[in-house]
């Protein structure tokens, strides 16, 4: 959805296809034959072009840009007899102009066929189709739709972002998702939400994470409960509490050399005073002939060449995790006190991690002593003087809790569900 100017004059960034990039000076000739392309396509397949697509192109056209954002959606029907959007025509506009200017693709509620899922797959394997964020919501994907296409994520050295909300494709699609991301080091973040995933996939999203360079994971909206939830972060806090430890042991040494320099300086100032009787009491000469030479600093700056920055770590770490309504409670039988002991894993993770930015716990009902171990976090965070962490919970909490919360973990605004409706309980 198109987001609001800001204050100053200046609009911000629009999502609707009209993300405009630098190109060559005869854009407006390329995204002429792109548009005729795709109107040639859907002529001979008796389809309809995608309005929001076209009116992108044709604003470049008048604007002499390039365009690298997609978003093709589905149309109602207006009329019986009237032509639908097709997928297929618009990728293969884009193989046959060799569009390489595209970076972000787009695709909501339009209802991907197995067909549909390997040809769009069959373009992230191509290496001059440099697309970055991918987004597949609500198109009906299945479990055999996502390996198929969970298969590009081998060979796509560019794509960093992937989202399959609303797609109900279960813990077997989950399974083949993350089979796909084995060798894939370059996806940094992963959208799930809302998509049936259940207390197995804990377990595969946790070591998908630590095998992989992706530190942002999306699962709002299913049924991981407090089980597939600690599973999912086990992996992390271990090598936080590691991380924690070799931290605490470098900064005991640091104090330790520190004490041992201030300690060797009042030895040498008590070796030269009147009273020890040194040969070097009274002759400032000589303790100016040891004293080090100042280096000149040369006049002017030195222009710092920027280096690249380095390449995503692969490991267990997690910088935004929104895990909400995910069945975190103690509704189940025999689950009294599971929430307690799912949020003192939670607790850890806040207490150690040096890299986490974002949780999500809210629409979780885990209770006041569940919400006082995550207080406990972020106090401790505040008094180790680290990082803050975005956190938001549940509002059945103490009121004390719950504010206490919302102060220390300030700052993280509520993700906006894109046109479907709240989980089945």
């Amino acid at each position: 959805m198109p987001k609001k100017g800001k204050k100053g004059g200046k609009k911000g960034k629009k999502k609707g296809g009209k993300k405009k990039a630098k190109g060559p000076a005869n854009a407006e000739d390329i995204m002429q034959r792109l548009l005729k392309c795709y109107e040639r396509n859907c002529h001979n397949t008796d389809s309809r072009m995608c309005p929001r697509i076209a009116a992108a192109l044709r604003g470049c056209m008048e604007n002499n840009a390039i365009l690298a954002q997609f978003i093709l959606e589905s149309v109602e029907m207006e009329k019986e007899g009237a032509l639908p959007v097709l997928i297929e025509p618009f990728l293969a506009a884009l193989r046959q102009e060799r569009y390489t200017f595209i970076r972000d693709l787009y695709i909501w509620k339009y209802p991907m066929s197995y067909e549909n899922t390997a040809t769009l797959a069959l373009l992230l394997e191509k290496p001059f189709y440099p697309i970055r964020m991918l987004e597949v919501m609500d198109c009906l994907l299945d479990s055999h739709r996502v390996e198929r296409l969970s298969r590009s994520f081998k060979v796509a050295e560019v794509l960093t972002k992937i989202s399959l909300d609303y797609n109900e494709f279960g813990d077997e699609g989950c399974e083949s998702l993350c089979k796909g991301l084995e060798k894939n080091i370059t996806m940094l973040s992963v959208s799930l939400c809302y998509c049936d995933l259940g207390v197995k996939s804990g377990t595969i999203l946790g070591k998908m994470i630590s095998t992989t360079a992706v530190r942002d994971l999306y699962i709002d909206g299913n049924n991981l409960e407090c089980e597939g939830a600690m599973e999912l972060i086990k992996l992390c806090v271990e090598q936080s509490e590691m991380e924690a430890l070799l931290r605490a042991e470098a900064a005991k040494k640091k104090l330790e050399e520190e004490e041992a320099t201030k300690t060797a300086a009042k030895e040498n100032k008590l070796r030269y005073t009147p009273e020890s009787g040194g040969e070097q009491s009274g002759k400032a000469s000589d303790i100016l002939e040891a004293a080090p030479e100042k280096k000149k600093k040369k006049k002017g700056k030195k222009k710092k060449k920027k280096e690249p920055p380095p390449p995503p770590r692969i490991g267990p770490w997690i910088h935004k995790l929104h895990i909400a309504d995910n069945a975190i409670d103690n509704l189940a039988y025999g689950a009294k006190f599971a929430p307690v002991i799912c949020m003192r894993l939670f607790k850890k993770l806040l207490m150690h991690s040096d890299c986490i930015e974002e949780l999500d716990l809210e629409d979780n009902w885990i209770g006041d002593l569940a919400g006082r171990e995550v207080l406990e976090a972020l106090e401790h965070r505040k008094e180790e003087k680290m990082g803050g962490v975005k956190v938001r919970t549940t509002h059945k909490l103490s009121t004390d809790v719950f504010n206490s919360i919302v102060k220390l973990g300030s700052g993280l605004k509520k993700k906006k569900k894109k046109g479907k409706k709240k989980k089945k309980k």
